[in-house]
Formats: C-alpha cells, structure tokens, sequence
C-alpha cells in the first residue's frame, strides 16, 4: 500500500468579497490561497500515514485483545483496537477538515480567476491547480465517506465480540473487515494518484510564480 473546517457561510462569504472588490484581486490573493493548499495536501498525507501505521498494528492489537479470552474487554470497550478505531477516526476527522478548507480555497481561486488582472496571473497553471484540487477533493469525498463506514462497522463487530464470541461470528466478521478494507484501498490509491497530480500542479503555479518575480 502506498503511503502517502471551514463552513459553506465563510466560502461564501470570501467570494462575495473577492468578486465586490476586483481591484484588490491580484497574485496576492492567489498566492496565499495556493500555500493554504498545499498546507492542507500536506495534512491530508501526514493523516492518511497515520491511519497506514495504526492500519498495520491492529491485527498484533486484535490477536493479543483475543488471547486475554475476555469478552468483556469488548463489551465494555476496553481491548486495545477500540483505541486505535478512536485514533483512526480523529485522523479522518482531520483528513475531512483538510479538504474542506482545500476546497474553501479553491473556490477563491476560482474568484481570483474570474476576477482578477489575467496580466498578473499564471492563468494557466492556476486553471489546472484548481481543476485538479476540485478532483482531489472529490476522491477524498469517496474515501471519507467509505472508510467512515467501515469503521463504524469495526466498532459494531469488536462491540459485537462481547456478545458474541462464536467462531461464525469471529470469522465472519474479519472476511467482512477484509473485504470491506480492500474497496477502501482501492479508493485510496486514487487518493494517491490524484495527491500526486495535485503536487505536479502546485510545483508549475510556484515555477509561473518566480519566473514572474
């Protein structure tokens, strides 16, 4: 496997006052919304790591959760893969508000575009910047929403382990996990794809941005 909020109002917001006021909307404006970017693609990897690592120890974490043969480890939610399902959660949490704010930016480039002196702007390479944010946050979209349910699923089968430990029941579940982790990988791989194009597009803006200066 490949390693790797704001509100709707304040975008909004931002537009409206971006668009009212078009002598202001200049390089600066699309320089500082670029950086924010590339802040957050960074966040986005730093947590998708995390989650990798955290991925990677829970089956040790399970396996060790099972041999204590205590049912109420789970039911009462102390085996060790419910701390990591919390620490997977936050990461996704952090992953979600990263590509909100990459999109909040990303509307402003947009603006900038619309609005801004064409003489001042790489217009070509931030076209392609703000096509290729608008993809990658789509991707991040399909992965958010699937890896949230399959953690949500986790949480209900380890729960579940404490009600029932029937060898059916074990077994079923951890196919269910497999399979359910390989579609989100899948996922994940466009994720990757998609951070990596996004990277291409933010190193031309930067190269158009100096040859400028």
């Amino acid at each position: 496997m490949k390693r790797m909020a704001q509100t709707a109002a304040i975008t909004w917001c931002a537009g409206i006052l971006l668009a009212g006021c078009s002598e202001s909307v200049s390089i600066e404006d699309a320089t500082s919304s670029v950086a924010e970017i590339e802040n957050q693609k960074d966040n986005v990897i730093a947590n998708i790591n995390d989650i990798l690592a955290l991925e990677e120890g829970m089956q040790e974490e399970f396996e060790e959760d099972l041999a204590e043969n205590e049912s109420e480890l789970f039911s009462e939610r102390e085996a060790q893969v419910f701390s990591s399902l919390e620490e997977r959660e936050s990461h996704l949490g952090a992953i979600n508000d990263a590509s909100q704010t990459m999109q909040m930016e990303n509307e402003i480039i947009e603006v900038v575009l619309e609005d801004g002196d064409s003489e001042e702007l790489p217009v070509d390479d931030l076209e392609q910047l703000n096509e290729q944010t608008a993809s990658l946050h789509n991707e991040l979209e399909e992965y958010i929403e699937a890896y949230s349910s399959e953690l949500q699923f986790q949480e209900e089968y380890f729960t579940g382990l404490g009600e029932d430990d029937d060898f059916e029941f074990l077994a079923d579940g951890i196919e269910s996990i497999n399979d359910s982790r390989e579609n989100v990988h899948q996922l994940l791989d466009n994720v990757h794809d998609e951070l990596l194009a996004a990277e291409s597009a933010l190193e031309d803006v930067e190269i158009s941005e100096e040859a400028s200066t």
